[in-house]
């Protein structure tokens, strides 16, 4: 009899497990294998597990998985030792549904063009009579890219009203000239660029927020090789135009990739999560009414030196009234939830299989309309977009996973109804292909098959979307590095 050794398992989770080997010597030479201390996320099936790191005390298992009740599946139910789909959920138009797995009175409401018998049955509220189809715009489209000079390397895009006119304005944060650059919006959707000004080096997140509750929209970016945030406040008198920087470090040598601006402690002022990389932590800051900042807290995210958060998102994901937080983990694959306490700090970290490949920027948005904030993720190694839908009490279903088109490296995300359908759809800033994806909603978190919109600038990275001219339909814009520009496609969708 022998036995074995504490090791570490490296897998999506890296984690440490504690294994204990018996193995019995006889004549047939069999043995037996016994593991102390079974975990959720050791990536083998063990203690009260049905199958691999899921039912019984381990959460949901996936439609297929083995289970021993339906208590031990997601969104389905246990039929012959197997979960499977929920009758809302298998692919087939029966019961009352109107449509495959949508309309009725038990399903989800169905997205544009599916069959309807009443508006009730649609997202949009519309069901055409001459079709019984819930109303869309048929088509789908954009005008060509129009091009505005921006700066070294283009990164992030941000789209908010910075000179108060109504209108949704544009910020481009130039990565290598360490600048913010601001475009103003005539209302028509044609841009007029303001004279950069200086962030802290090389900014490749941020947002447009009013930092200091004084009316005026202000610029907050990450800055990648400055190790700091910057708060550039808004000069207002309708001129978008910024004042200088005030910065604040985070972690050193972290290489500050971006950030997500919410209330964290309650005290109705905007607090700053920035997250650092290389030093496998968030920084966060909370922040006063005058728009400054406290000195970072440094929260460590997953183990250290196996984990690279790159992005985060702040919203209130168990619908208790106080804000939450996602970190998206570009080295695991994985999504950290923390449940925030209302007072600036959080509770326990929950991670999430992402389900593609390195995870980059990461938003929340409640994209099957349940009134439940679910988590969006662009994942440029794998080609893909990822969606985990929130079940309102803090906790997330398993991801839902959707192709970009091969070759795109989708790095930014964002969310806007293109064909008006009432179903959100996505858009992805694609850096290797240099084109934009947009995903139209089913409703349920999956989408219908990509529309490429053609070229947008050279290596597209940061993405916004808005009503740019006021036509009621979303446009959209990208930064690009190569091209040193950020292009603005206007919806031409009918």
């Amino acid at each position: 009899m022998s036995r074995g050794r504490l090791f570490r398992v490296t897998g999506a989770m890296a984690v440490a497990v504690a294994v204990i080997v018996l193995v019995g010597v006889g004549a047939g030479g069999s043995g037996c294998v016994f593991y102390l201390n079974p975990q959720c996320t050791d990536l083998i099936h063990n203690g009260d597990e049905t199958d691999i790191d899921c039912g019984g005390t381990c959460g949901k298992c996936n439609v297929g998985d083995r289970c021993n009740a339906d208590a031990d599946c997601d969104e389905s139910t246990c039929s012959n030792g197997r979960c499977v789909p929920l009758p809302c959920a298998n692919g087939v138009k029966d019961g009352q549904e109107t449509d495959i797995d949508c309309g009725g009175p038990t399903c989800h409401k169905c997205a544009g063009a599916r069959s309807c018998a009443a508006g009730g049955d649609c997202f949009s509220g519309m069901c055409v009579a001459a079709t019984r189809t819930c109303f869309s715009l048929p088509t789908v489209s954009f005008a060509s890219a129009v091009s505005y000079p921006s700066g070294n390397k283009g990164y992030a895009l941000f789209a908010g009203d910075l000179d108060g006119d109504g209108d949704l304005d544009l910020a481009a944060a130039n990565e290598l000239d360490s600048q913010i650059a601001v475009f103003v919006n005539n209302g028509a959707g044609v841009f007029t660029r303001l004279t950069p000004i200086t962030t802290g080096a090389y900014p490749t997140g941020g947002a447009i927020i009013d930092m200091n509750r004084d009316g005026i929209a202000d610029v907050v970016t990450a800055d990648y090789h400055g190790n700091s945030v910057s708060v550039l406040l808004g000069l207002g008198g309708r001129t978008g135009m910024l004042a200088a920087k005030t910065s604040y470090a985070t972690v050193p040598g972290a290489e500050t990739s971006n950030l997500a601006v919410g209330d964290l402690n309650g005290d109705g002022n905007p607090d700053v999560v920035a997250t650092n990389p290389l030093s496998s932590s968030v920084s966060e800051f909370l922040g006063h009414a005058d728009g400054t900042l406290d000195p970072a807290i440094d929260l460590p995210v997953g183990i250290i030196g196996a984990s690279a958060p790159y992005s985060a998102a702040i919203g209130d994901f168990d619908g208790n009234g106080t804000n939450d937080l996602a970190i998206a983990d570009s080295q695991s694959g994985t999504i950290v939830v923390r449940l925030g306490n209302g007072d600036g700090t959080f509770q326990t970290e929950v991670p999430y299989r992402e389900g593609g490949v390195s995870p980059y920027i990461l938003i929340t948005r409640d994209i099957n309309r349940d009134g439940h904030l679910d988590l969006v993720c662009a994942n440029r190694s794998s080609d893909d977009v990822s969606v985990l839908l929130g079940r309102g009490d803090g906790a997330f279903r398993k991801p839902i996973v959707s192709s970009t088109g091969k070759g795109t490296g989708p790095y930014s995300i964002d969310v806007a109804d293109f064909n008006q359908d009432g179903a959100p759809d996505v858009i992805t800033a694609n850096y290797k292909s240099s084109t934009a994806s947009v995903l139209l909603g089913v409703g349920d978190g999956s989408f219908e098959a990509v529309l490429d919109t053609g070229p947008t600038g050279q290596v597209s990275y940061g993405v916004a979307t808005g009503d740019f001219n006021k036509d009621g339909k979303p446009d959209f814009a990208t930064a690009n590095a190569i091209s040193n520009d950020v292009t603005v496609r206007l919806s031409t969708s009918h």
